[in-house]
């Protein structure tokens, strides 16, 4: 059994089971929509997982676009999802006040498309090349910036930003890990780091949601 093969069923199982608790735990009637985007995005881990799994086994080209790429991609729709909207303009009203986050969260990725625009320009051969691959790393930079501005941002009243920056914290070290795996090519060791990292994150994720969606409540006090 190869490395990669190892990697990737160690993957695929920690996937699952995060997932099938997450799905128990958040899939019924009042449950925040946030929490269902989270646990959505772990059902794409696990398909991901399982396909790159067969992927290995048939010793099929991983770089090529296949559906667990699309299943990769998915997960950071779902991760954009679930930041945007009503979760980050509770904390960013679009107004200047917050403009010094914006600006620290765009920074990164701004500078990574830039560069990646160049590179892609030379290790691809066809503008469709050229367009997946900015799409399949754009979006994982958008995913990005809004981890990394909640992270960052200052708390709002009742402490819900707070709570959430450990959920907020494994989705920028989820970034990170994929781009390492991105640039280090598969099979090395780098590569075998970020799946590591992968593994950490997915079996966290419901913790840290789970502590972020638990908001204290003040009980008045009797006068």
């Amino acid at each position: 059994m190869s490395t990669e093969l190892i990697f990737e069923a160690i993957y695929t199982i920690i996937a699952a089971v995060v997932f099938v608790i997450g799905a128990r735990l958040y899939f019924r009637g009042g449950k925040p929509l946030y929490a269902k985007m989270i646990v959505c995005m772990l059902g794409c881990r696990f398909l991901q997982g399982l396909l790159e799994t067969l992927l290995v086994r048939s010793n099929m080209d991983m770089n090529t676009l296949s559906i667990s790429g699309l299943g990769q991609l998915a997960q950071f729709l779902f991760l954009i999802c679930a930041n945007y909207g009503s979760m980050d303009s509770l904390c960013d009203d679009g107004s200047r006040a917050f403009l010094k986050y914006r600006l620290m969260a765009g920074i990164i990725p701004a500078i990574m498309v830039v560069v990646l625009f160049v590179t892609a320009g030379k290790l691809t051969r066809t503008p469709f090349e050229m367009g997946v691959t900015m799409i399949f790393v754009v979006v994982p930079l958008i995913a990005f910036y809004y981890h990394f501005k909640h992270l960052i941002i200052k708390d709002v009243e009742g402490g819900v930003i707070r709570r959430l920056r450990f959920y907020n914290l494994l989705g920028v070290i989820n970034c990170a890990a994929f781009f390492m795996g991105w640039f280090a090519g598969i099979g090395t060791p780098v590569w075998c780091v970020s799946f590591v990292l992968y593994d950490v994150v997915t079996i966290s994720f419901l913790p840290a949601l789970s502590y972020g969606l638990k908001i204290p409540t003040h009980k008045s006090k009797k006068s």
